[in-house]
């Protein structure tokens, strides 16, 4: 049975492990993953570990509530009711004759409070604050100016998010190799695997680290590549 470690910075649904073993083409693999997000679901069925290394908790399966079964042998609650306790008009009468009294009171308790005054307004800044005031409008006026000056188009296009997320991706790619480094558990797993896989573009620093350190583990990128490597580990068992 082969060992596969799965590396990943983005959520991944549970029924995703399913996947991945059909596109090994193996059921029968073992799985571990080192996680930055929590995955969307229970995993525990899924894969043999799932190690959290960023923020966030893993998620729990509901437990499920113990139903009570009725005594078919007791009688509903409202089943019968007492001739007793269908009040009469008189009670009702009288009840609302008891609250008349009551609300007539409450009526003559006194007139409303009076409204509270506005708050004085504050003193406008003079001198040298009102020249700090007057700078810090400009500033953010400047910002504001700025910020239309670049069209909406240039903004989303394509080439910029593109920057805009391998930026992120980098960074993030240096957390999370950071990440794996101080945590001796993740480093022992890794140890064990007979295949490393980057699922995401946050997860190829820590696998291009780790192809350096570990020359005799394959580490690749994507699930593909994964799967001509264990077509090949699996070849010289085959051919003897």
């Amino acid at each position: 049975m082969k060992n596969v470690v799965l590396l990943s910075t983005r959520r991944l649904p549970p029924a995703y492990f399913d996947t991945v073993r059909e596109d090994l083409g193996d059921p029968n693999v073992t799985l571990d993953v080192v996680g930055w997000v929590a995955p969307a679901g229970p995993v525990a069925d899924k894969v043999n570990s799932f190690t959290l290394i960023g923020p966030g908790r893993m998620p729990v399966a509901p437990t499920p509530e113990p139903v009570e079964e009725a005594d078919p042998t007791e009688e509903a609650p409202d089943a019968v009711i007492a001739p007793e306790a269908v009040a009469g008009p008189e009670a009702v009468t009288a009840d609302e004759a008891e609250v008349a009294p009551a609300a007539a009171e409450v009526s003559d308790a006194g007139p409303a409070p009076e409204p509270q005054p506005a708050p004085a307004p504050k003193p406008k800044p003079t001198g040298a604050k009102r020249v700090v005031k007057a700078v810090q409008w400009r500033y953010r006026r400047a910002r504001k100016v700025a910020g239309r000056i670049l069209p909406k188009a240039i903004k989303t296009s394509a080439p910029v998010k593109f920057l805009r997320g391998n930026r992120a991706s980098k960074d993030l790619g240096k957390t999370y190799w950071g990440r794996i480094l101080t945590r001796r558990d993740v480093l022992t797993t890794i140890e064990k695997a007979d295949v490393v896989v980057a699922l995401d573009a946050g997860a190829i620093w820590a696998g291009w680290n780790l192809g350096q350190r570990r020359a005799g583990t394959p580490v690749v990128l994507g699930i593909p590549a994964a799967r001509r490597e264990l077509d090949m580990l699996k070849a010289p068992a085959g051919n003897g």
